[in-house]
């Protein structure tokens, strides 16, 4: 944001030296190939502050409550295929017990999509890849597999025998069931997001 302020007002203070001070002299300014030159003092002044909110605009992170585009991801077949479906920094492994572990921090964003190693142990017994949606409190299980590469489920608690389960409320306790084993999982979004996954008990 500092980028773009300071983007800005170069700009700003270039149009002003470009009307004010027509005849002063320009300069030249070279940067990774491209060169500009003119002969009022104004022009590289706007060249640099739109090359400053350039940069800004291209490492940004979009707010939370927009959508930022298709976010469409590769369907995992089995969990070794998460880092080639979500880059590193959005996977998370979660052990069996956790109570409310952070698997979105407060800076990072929570609508694209991100990855859960699910574990038991130490021992993989599921992946699943996730997208929330804050507006309406919704989180979307876009690919969930067990440990053996088959394709799991999550049931509803609320409701029984609805059926699996492609969408997840906020903070719905659910039940999946990973290699013969039953668990109970749910997701909490907000300023960060946050998993539970244990045993499940009836």
């Amino acid at each position: 944001m500092i980028l773009l302020v300071v983007g800005v007002g170069v700009v700003a203070l270039g149009a002003l030296v470009l009307l004010l001070f027509p005849d002063r002299p320009g300069g030249k300014i070279a940067w990774r190939g491209v060169e500009v030159s003119s002969i009022g003092a104004g022009l590289p002044l706007i060249v640099v502050g739109l090359a400053a909110i350039a940069i800004w605009s291209g490492g940004v992170i979009r707010g939370d409550g927009g959508d930022s585009g298709d976010q469409t991801i590769a369907a995992l077949r089995c969990p070794d295929d998460l880092a080639k479906s979500v880059s590193a920094q959005r996977i998370a492994t979660v052990e069996s017990g956790v109570n409310a572990q952070i698997v979105a921090g407060p800076t990072v964003s929570k609508t694209e999509p991100f990855g859960l190693r699910l574990t038991d142990g130490g021992e993989t017994v599921g992946a699943m890849t996730v997208r929330f949606f804050p507006a309406s409190g919704m989180f979307k299980v876009q690919s969930f597999v067990d440990a053996n590469c088959q394709v799991g489920h999550v049931q509803s608690l609320a409701e029984p025998g609805q059926g699996a389960l492609s969408e997840i409320p906020n903070w719905a306790d659910v039940r999946i069931v990973l290699l013969g084993r039953s668990y109970r999982f749910n997701l909490g979004g907000g300023d960060e997001i946050r998993v539970n996954f244990g045993p499940f008990v009836p």
